[in-house]
């Protein structure tokens, strides 16, 4: 057992049990107060199930496979599409990423329009918004179900493509739909809502001031997530894309740390949540305390406001 696997063996543990432990805590959260059942809070939820999904099938690919007897054959194939090749998790990596564009979008529908009430996101719409981001999700990293086989020799699942060109192709193709797409979208949209929100003249009646409260915290915690996302999967595409053009010659350590960012980028959001929200940190801590949600407001009154406000930001 070398060095390297037990480093990285013991990073990708603790991401695990963060990763997990945190965003369960984000979904109870969310399902079990009203005061946060709010359009920008369910997709939350739908990015919180997507990270799980990371921690669980890269903890099974990075820290159980490289030590047990894996099987040989069509069972070891299929073990490798299905569990011990990591694709669910990155079936779980992309939904999270369009779950961002997702939240990007109500952002901009709540804020830069608040009064049109077709582009009001509503419960059906957020189901749909979910509902297209598993779609597109495992229609592009489902590929991986398709090619993904064991390779006994190296002792760990492989990725076999027919041709070599499609293989490049695919690379080309995260660089695309996992990075410059849903970049580009999000700082068109959150560029427009940080000016309206930040730099354009403001109504100046004490219920809009607390409606201009709710939507700037709400707006900052979605953008801090949204900059730990680029933060982490900016390099790892890139090395993927240094492979694919010559420039490096792709090892396991390299797709090792590829890897080690997408997790990192699911187990850290609830982490910022906490740090953004002060919503979240009482709601987390009276879940974790075992207290009687009902007391939260008794012990914050300041939590009453922002249930108002929640409550018009979302009808918004």
């Amino acid at each position: 057992m070398s060095s390297l696997y037990i480093s990285f063996a013991a990073a990708f543990s603790v991401m695990a049990v963060v990763d997990i432990f945190g965003n369960t805590l984000v979904i109870l959260v969310v399902l079990t107060n009203k005061s946060m059942k709010t359009p920008v809070n369910y997709l939350l939820v739908n990015l919180a199930v997507g990270d799980i999904l990371v921690a669980v099938f890269f903890g099974i690919q990075y820290i159980i496979t490289p030590v047990v007897t894996h099987p040989t054959g069509l069972i070891g194939d299929l073990l490798c599409k299905l569990v011990t090749g990591g694709v669910p998790g990155w079936v779980g990596a992309v939904t999270s990423v369009f779950s961002l564009v997702a939240i990007a979008i109500e952002r901009y529908s709540s804020v830069v329009f608040p009064h049109n009430q077709n582009r009001r996101l509503t419960k059906r719409k957020v189901k749909f918004f979910a509902l297209v981001s598993w779609i597109l999700s495992l229609l592009w990293a489902g590929v991986g179900f398709f090619i993904t086989v064991y390779n006994p020799v190296a002792n760990a699942c492989v990725h076999s493509w027919p041709k070599q060109v499609y293989a490049n192709i695919y690379t080309v193709g995260w660089t695309v739909v996992a990075g410059i797409i849903p970049l580009t979208i999000m700082g068109c949209l959150y560029s427009r809502v940080v000016y309206r929100l930040w730099f354009k003249k403001q109504e100046n009646e004490a219920t809009q001031r607390a409606v201009l409260r709710y939507r700037r915290r709400v707006t900052k915690l979605v953008i801090a997530v949204t900059f730990v996302y680029a933060f982490c999967w900016i390099p790892e595409l890139t090395i993927y894309f240094l492979g694919f053009t010559g420039l490096i010659q792709l090892r396991q350590i390299h797709f090792s740390i590829a890897s080690g960012l997408i997790f990192f980028n699911s187990t850290v959001n609830p982490i910022v949540y906490s740090l953004q929200s002060s919503t979240f940190r009482t709601h987390f801590w009276y879940l974790l305390s075992c207290r009687k949600l009902c007391r939260i407001n008794r012990v914050n009154p300041e939590l009453e406001l922002d249930e108002i406000v929640t409550t018009q930001g979302s009808a918004s």
